[in-house]
Formats: C-alpha cells, sequence, structure tokens
C-alpha cells in the first residue's frame, strides 16, 4: 500500500532496464549507494515504507549509465603495453615467482591487469591504497577468495597459505609502489611459502622501490622471474587505434587528426581516452573529425595550449 501507481511504474523500468543490461540488483546498489536489501526489498515490491526517494535515486544512477552507453564505449584495445603485460603475468603464474611490470601514470597498466582478470580464472587482483598494510592486504585478499577473514595478522596470513597451496593462483598488486615494506615482504612470503605467482605492477617509483642491490627489497628483486624495462608511453600505433575504436562512429579518422591527437595525448593512453575522447564526443557534433577540432578542444576544454605537454600527471 506504500507504493504509488508512478512507484510501480518506477519499479518495472528499473527491472526491465536491468534485464536488458544484463545487470544486477547488487550491481545497481553500489550504483546507488543504497544497501543491497534495501534494493531487493523494493523491486520486489515489498518495502514497507513509501520508496519514491530510493527508486529516483536508483532511476537517476541508470540514466547516468544510459548517457554514457550513448556515448559509446572505449572498445579495449590490445595495445603493446596490454601485450607485454600479459606476457609478464602469464609466465609469472607459470613459473611461480615474482614478476615485475612498471609503466609511466597513464600507459594502461591498470586496465591492462582487469582485462587480464575478466578472463583469467583464478587470478586475484588488489588495487592498493596509500601506504598499504599487511592486515588491509590480507583482508582484501581473503575477501577475493572468499574465505572469511579470522581475527589476528598470522591468523590470516595461514588462511591465504591453506587457500593457496596447491593451486595455479596469481597474485597481482596494483600500484605496488604504495605498499608499506612490510606488504610487499608478506608478499614475498606468500609466494615463497604458497608456491604461487605474484606480479607487482606500480609506477617508474616500484622500480626505484626494488632496484638496488643489497638494499631493503633484495629478497624480493632476487626471487623476480621477469621484469621488463619501465614503460614510458603507448607507441603511435597505440594512439591510433585507441583513437579509431573509440571514435570510429564520427566517420574515418584522417592522417591529419591522429598527428594531433598523439601530438597531444604525448604517449598517454588516459589523456587520449579519458579526456579527449569525451570531451570531442560532447563539443564536437556529428560530422568528420578535422585537426581543428581537436586543438580546440585541447585549448577551450582542456587549457592545453602546448601539443606534446604530458597531462594527468608527471612522466
Amino acid at each position: 500500500m506504500s507504493y504509488t501507481h508512478d512507484d510501480l511504474h518506477l519499479v518495472d523500468q528499473i527491472n526491465k532496464w536491468l534485464s536488458d543490461n544484463d545487470q544486477s540488483r547488487a550491481w545497481l546498489a553500489r550504483k546507488a549507494k543504497i544497501p543491497s536489501g534495501t534494493v531487493s526489498q523494493i523491486l520486489n515490491g515489498k518495502y514497507a515504507s513509501p520508496p519514491n526517494q530510493q527508486l529516483h535515486t536508483m532511476w537517476s544512477a541508470l540514466q547516468v549509465e544510459n548517457e554514457r552507453m550513448a556515448d559509446g564505449p572505449v572498445g579495449y584495445v590490445k595495445t603493446s603495453v596490454h601485450k607485454l603485460l600479459h606476457v609478464v603475468l602469464d609466465r609469472t603464474r607459470k613459473t611461480a615467482s615474482i614478476g615485475m611490470f612498471c609503466g609511466y601514470v597513464g600507459v594502461g597498466k591498470t586496465k591492462g591487469c582487469k582485462e587480464y582478470c575478466a578472463t583469467h580464472p583464478q587470478t586475484v587482483f588488489i588495487e592498493s591504497s596509500p601506504k598499504m598494510t599487511p592486515g588491509v592486504m590480507l583482508t582484501e585478499l581473503l575477501a577475493q577468495l572468499n574465505v572469511p577473514a579470522p581475527a589476528g595478522l598470522d591468523q590470516k596470513f595461514r588462511a591465504i597459505l591453506n587457500t593457496l597451496k596447491g593451486t595455479n593462483y596469481l597474485l597481482i598488486i596494483d600500484e605496488a609502489n604504495r605498499c608499506n615494506s612490510d606488504t610487499i615482504d608478506y608478499l614475498r612470503r606468500i609466494r615463497d611459502v604458497a608456491g604461487v605467482g605474484v606480479v607487482l605492477v606500480g609506477t617508474e617509483k616500484l622500480a626505484e622501490l626494488i632496484q638496488p642491490e643489497r638494499g631493503q627489497f633484495d629478497q624480493v628483486r632476487s626471487r623476480i622471474g621477469m621484469w621488463p624495462a619501465t614503460v614510458k608511453c603507448i607507441t603511435r600505433d597505440d594512439a591510433d587505434d585507441l583513437a579509431r575504436a573509440a571514435l570510429g562512429d564520427m566517420g574515418e579518422i584522417s592522417d591529419e587528426v591522429l598527428d594531433t591527437l598523439w601530438h597531444y595525448c604525448d604517449g598517454s593512453a588516459r589523456v587520449l581516452t579519458e579526456l579527449f575522447v569525451p570531451n570531442i564526443r560532447d563539443f564536437c557534433g556529428k560530422g568528420p573529425l578535422t585537426s581543428d577540432h581537436i586543438k580546440a578542444v585541447a585549448r577551450d576544454v582542456l587549457s592545453l595550449e602546448t601539443p606534446g605537454r604530458r597531462m594527468g600527471g608527471a612522466k
């Protein structure tokens, strides 16, 4: 009796959207910042109180998703960074060693890791927080392994070992340069005792941290089975492929446009796909793109006057 006619109509619309787009109520709960139990009760028509406010919050979250889909998602492109990263990940799993992958900000490390996790079972991906402590890391790892976290650091460590021993799991720690020294040492011990692969992914600061011989992380460095040179930027071919995948529906992308995008993105996949592409779609209309369009976006929207200057972080 607490549902109005409009409420019931909105419930039907939300349930239809979730079904059409193959999304769960748990996903919607995260997007709308509403407890998942509340979302289920409301969408089942069993919420005791008037649900109007929560329904409009859910519907607003879905409208944002509609706008993003209308822009056309950037298709995942297997860049040179992707290919090299996946070689490191596959080999580290096979050898049950420690792997290292370092790259400048914005080259696509995190996206490459997430794509790997989505296509490779028995892979755990942890995005480290600033100065991540062993307790936080072990709790997150147990959660991803669907193992209840016991009290106490040593008990958590033992639970992880019991779960991972005899498996082919691969642990990927993104932004590992943010972990404190004890956390990295725990990862080394998990690798040694459980016999699984561990890949540390980070910026050039991670390389500076691990590189020194006879330094603080000498035991980690001595176990690294694969550590390619730090990736400084995506290649020109990568940039062209990303631009075509993201903007191809706006017509043929000319060499002049690709040249201009390359100069402005300065080897950063993030600058190209997260800054230029959305703004090009919002401000350049539906017609064929020109170099002047790109320059106008750089100048008027992104306040970028000089081509070739890296945005969104230092090299």
